[in-house]
């Protein structure tokens, strides 16, 4: 069996990897993907293969977490053997199963695309864990980077800058889905809070996982010092999601006595865009980002943004005094008068929130797909 083009993905169960691969499929064919797993168990999206365009494999079902890395690493193995493709696109370098599918194609002398999505500043770096990285990278025939940050990393560990392609993203947002949610908001914000069961007023608000590199304990400080203001009734913080800090995130609520905090939990990706569209400004804290998908949904859906200068997006897709502010996630004052700021009406937020439309618009699925193409023409040209 033979594939021109093998792509090998940790899970499939990830809404905006199928977009971009169902975006690539419309304008490249030769491909396959080959997913280690159904699922990556902290993640809750509820997704259907019938969303899949394209064609694919699944190795195991179930929890990427659940199965054995040997296991894991000699099956892929075999499906490389089985599918013989010329060139393998390798979703990074963290599994042992990824460097197997680069010990395949360098023993055939295949060709090798690596995407990466990860970038200095996401965490502590181990020089020996680097160097092993470096062996990895410095051998691949072209890169796929998320964004400029990416990019910059993948330089550091030898990788050459005429081989990089940057995509400005991961994988992308359902336009159709958001932009509805904005007409709905538009029509009628009451009856759109109502449904969702929050007081009518405007929102800060925050999308991701309540765990500690998102740093939501800091932007509750934050938003605590902004509610002891006067003039600040008319404003409310939404922290959709759910993760290991939940229990500790509520209990910081109720001991301070913060106000007009609402939790409604992890929302499926059809009814996330109507929190989005009740909102009017977003923030994401993270002292750990590799990109931020959620920021790239806010700015669809027509939001100004706050981020956190250690986002992986925050180079590419975030415009400072244009669409976006940026702070330091370790700087809470910083933060607040941002907030206090914005609450007072110093800033244009409908001129911010349009920006964020024009500048996302750039930054589709489809786009992305292209970038992806340019790469494996690229590296076939070479052959």
């Amino acid at each position: 069996m033979h594939n021109p083009c093998l792509i090998v993905q940790n899970y499939w169960k990830a809404h905006y990897k199928i977009l971009l691969f169902n975006a690539l499929h419309n304008i490249y064919s030769d491909f396959k993907i080959l997913y280690l797993a159904e699922t990556e168990g902290i993640r809750k999206w509820k997704v259907e293969k019938n969303e899949i365009e394209f064609p694919f494999d699944v190795i195991f079902e179930g929890k990427i977490s659940d199965i054995s890395p040997i296991k894991m690493t000699i099956a892929t193995y075999h499906r490389l053997n089985l599918y013989d493709p010329k060139v393998v696109i390798i979703g990074g370098y963290d599994r042992l199963a990824c460097w197997a599918a680069f010990v395949w194609a360098k023993k055939r002398k295949r060709k090798v695309i690596l995407i990466i999505e990860s970038h200095y500043l996401d965490r502590p770096r181990s020089t020996i864990k680097e160097s092993i990285k470096r062996l990895f990278v410095s051998h691949c025939d072209a890169i796929l980077a998320a964004g400029t940050r990416h990019r910059d990393y993948v330089i550091r560990l030898g990788a050459k800058p005429e081989k990089i392609f940057i995509m400005r993203g991961v994988g992308g947002v359902d336009l159709s889905l958001y932009q509805s949610a904005v007409l709905e908001r538009r029509e009628n914000k009451l009856g759109l809070c109502n449904k969702l069961g929050v007081p009518c007023k405007k929102y800060f608000i925050y999308v991701g996982r309540f765990s500690p590199e998102k740093n939501l304990l800091f932007l509750l400080k934050a938003y605590e010092k902004l509610k002891n203001k006067e003039g600040t009734d008319n404003w409310g913080l939404i922290l959709v999601g759910d993760g290991p800090q939940r229990k500790e995130i509520e209990g910081f609520i109720k001991d301070k006595g913060i106000k007009d905090v609402f939790l409604p939990g992890f929302i499926q990706k059809e009814e996330l865009p109507r929190f989005y569209a009740i909102s009017d400004v977003f923030v994401l804290p993270s002292i750990s980002e590799p990109w931020g998908l959620v920021v790239d949904e806010a700015m669809t859906s027509g939001l100004p943004v706050l981020v956190s200068n250690r986002c992986g997006c925050y180079p590419d897709i975030v415009q400072d005094r244009v669409n976006s502010f940026s702070f330091d996630p370790f700087d809470e004052d910083r933060l607040f008068m941002l907030m206090k700021d914005i609450t007072q009406g110093e800033y244009d937020l409908e001129m911010m929130g349009r920006a964020s439309i024009e500048i996302i618009k750039n930054y589709t699925s489809e786009r992305m797909a292209k970038i992806f193409v340019e790469s494996i023409n690229c590296v076939m040209e070479k052959e």
